[in-house]
């Protein structure tokens, strides 16, 4: 059944996303969460699922959300977004390429990293976000990009060393509880696990790079103390 809902949301998001990036009205903060709250809901619905997670223009205005510098002002909105992209990709795994559209799309993963922080209690937005984090993960070739490329992607890691061990801190003590109440939802710790693997995939990588990289874009941009903190981090939350 077509109901042209997400003709009528796509423009009503367009609107607001606009008004988010250039005008600033913190009255209409709530609207957009409203907008978004309607999508995430509409899109576990099979008469409206197809369409709102086929739709591109959704999924970019969401994508574009997750990149949005302020996440304090819509953090409540960053979450949903966070949310509905999990449950797009879920349905349309293929849609993952886009977001290595401009690759790499480091302010995507940075600001997955930064919503975090809101989300402290509710832990299928924390599985959400690791889920996205990995689909994002799994398409880096750190293999065969340049060592220049390849930093970028350690610096951000480094830079998110503190949010990441805090999640996995914070909630370690109820990983068995989160992974129960999850595991019809398909967003199990398995995806935080990989999200780790490739984490460590990379800062490998970037180790293995280190005597053909010139010395001050090591001391720059990633300390050998730093990644092998972060390196132990993931270590201890895959085993």
């Amino acid at each position: 059944m077509k109901l042209g809902l997400a003709s009528v949301l796509v423009n009503l998001l367009t609107f607001e996303m606009s008004k988010l990036t250039n005008d600033r009205i913190p009255e209409r903060y709530p609207v957009l969460d409203v907008i978004l709250r309607a999508l995430e809901a509409l899109c576990v619905i099979d008469v409206c699922s197809q369409e709102i997670c086929s739709n591109k223009e959704i999924f970019q205005l969401v994508c574009d959300l997750i990149k949005f510098p302020d996440k304090v002002e819509v953090s409540t909105s960053c979450v949903t977004a966070g949310l509905l992209i999990a449950n797009i990709l879920s349905d349309v795994p293929d849609l993952a390429s886009s977001i290595s559209q401009g690759y790499p799309d480091l302010p995507f993963l940075q600001g997955l990293f930064d919503i975090f922080p809101f989300t402290s209690d509710d832990s299928e937005a924390r599985c959400a976000l690791w889920n996205v984090i990995a689909r994002f993960l799994v398409r880096v070739r750190e293999d065969e990009m340049s060592a220049s490329n390849l930093r970028q992607y350690v610096f951000i890691l480094l830079s998110k060393s503190d949010v990441i061990e805090d999640d996995l801190f914070d909630h370690q003590f109820d990983e068995k509880k989160e992974n129960e109440s999850l595991a019809t939802s398909g967003r199990k710790s398995d995806a935080r696990t990989l999200a780790l693997r490739r984490i460590t995939s990379i800062l490998n990588k970037w180790n293995a790079l280190k005597d053909s990289c010139e010395k001050d874009m090591m001391e720059d941009y990633a300390t050998n103390e730093k990644i092998c903190r972060l390196l132990d981090i993931c270590h201890g939350h895959t085993m």
